[in-house]
Order: C-alpha cells, then structure tokens, then sequence
C-alpha cells in the first residue's frame, strides 16, 4: 500500500502577463497513514499552494497528486468535491461556523452532503464534540463562546466523518498563545489516537509540535525531516546583498 498523500514532481504555475509565479516548483513528497507533519514557510514559500492542492481546491501545472493512490489531477469539478468530502476533514484559521446553527448542527453539516441519517448525524456530532470538550455547550450558538471554543468546534466538524486527513491551516492563527496550546494539544491527541494530521503554519514554534516538518521556500521543498533535529530550524537563505544593506 502507497503513501496516504504523494506528490511527484508536484507544479504550480500561476501566469501574470509575461511573467511566470512559481507557487510549487518541483515539489515531491510522501505522507504516510499516522503522521503528524508540519508544512512550513514564510508568505510565498508555496504552503498554501500545497494546502490547496493536498485539500484537492486546486490541482497541480504538471507532476501527479496522489490522495489514497488516487490521481487528483485527472479528477473532473464533481470528483473533486466527492474525494475531498470523503479524505479530508479541514480546519481553518477563521472558524467558518454558521452564526445561525448550534454546534451539533454545525458539526452535522459535513454528514449532511454524505447523505448520513439525522439520528446518526446527531449521535456522531456529540460524540466529537465532546471528545474536543465541548459536550455540555451541545445547543450553544457560535457567538456565545470564546475563539478557542469555536476553534474546538471546527475540529469536531473536522473529525466528524472520520477522514483519512486531518488539515489544519494555521489553526492557531486567530487564538493567543495560551488558546493555541490547548488547539495544538488536541491536535496532538488526535495523532496519537491514529489520525493523520497536516498543519501548515509560518511559525515555527508551532511546526515544531509536530513530529515531522517539511520547510519550503521560494516553491521548493528545503528541508523534509524529524522536527527535533537542529536543522529543521534553517532559516531562509538572505542573499549576500541584502545582508550588506543590513
């Protein structure tokens, strides 16, 4: 059985007139069943070009997406839609959670479009919420609890139908330090109980909760490794120039 997530000679072009934006360039790599991996870089290193293609929102120029050894790019609108709704359980940085719901019917939305019944949606959305903590806030609106609350709710609505990837996009964002402790605990929970977890983020202290990061720069992948060792920590490279400018 192949990596979980595989990307060969990965490519993302973006074209501005005459000029070509290298978003990923080249990019190969495999994340296994149970991993927990950081994909980190500053603003324009490509991990957001990377989210996008791994959450199956965009596909790659040139090279091959596998998700579950299944070729993403060859996937029409419809089959995006479905493999994403089936492999990936997403967590963003702004919460998305509808004002209007409670949090069971927040959570319930991704059951919904898989078509799950309403008892068994109901039974599962309470399971997740309050495996996250949050089992006795079950009728609660969004706006009557903290961000780290509704950061917790949108891991449940994540978790709810038991994908095979867990994709957070810098989770911790919106939250303080304390908050994004709480967030990178459950995170971490959630690897050790078996999940496969993707956290992009351009910070490192965050990348480093993970057990494995890949650093990109400039689209290319510039250090793919244990988060303990001492160069996962490489900064960017600051050409000789602008050194002396300093």
């Amino acid at each position: 059985m192949g990596a979980l997530i595989e990307f060969q000679e990965v490519c993302k072009y973006y074209y501005m007139g005459d000029t070509t934006v290298k978003a990923a360039d080249h990019i190969s790599m495999k994340i296994e069943r149970g991993e927990f991996v950081a994909i980190v870089g500053q603003s324009g290193s490509g991990k957001s070009t990377c989210m996008n293609i791994i959450g199956c929102l965009d596909v790659p120029t040139a090279g091959t997406y596998l998700l579950g050894g299944r070729d993403v790019g060859k996937m029409n609108k419809n089959e995006l839609a479905e493999i994403r709704n089936e492999m990936l359980g997403f967590i963003f940085q702004q919460y998305n959670l509808l004002p209007r719901l409670d949090l069971i019917e927040n959570v319930e939305i991704p059951l919904m479009y898989k078509g799950v019944p309403k008892a068994e949606r109901r039974k599962r959305a309470q399971e997740v919420l309050e495996q996250v903590g949050l089992g006795d806030k079950l009728k609660s609106k969004p706006n009557e609890l903290s961000g780290g609350q509704q950061q917790r709710v949108s891991i449940a609505r994540a978790l709810v139908g038991k994908p095979a990837v867990i994709l957070a996009d810098e989770p911790t964002g919106a939250l303080d330090s304390h908050t994004s402790r709480e967030v990178l605990s459950i995170l971490q929970q959630l690897h050790r109980d078996g999940n496969t977890v993707v956290l992009i983020t351009h910070d490192n202290s965050i990348a480093m909760r993970a057990e494995r990061i890949i650093r990109l720069e400039d689209g290319q992948v510039v250090y793919d490794g244990d988060s303990k060792s001492p160069d996962a920590l490489v900064q960017a490279h600051i050409p000789e120039d602008e050194e002396e400018e300093k």
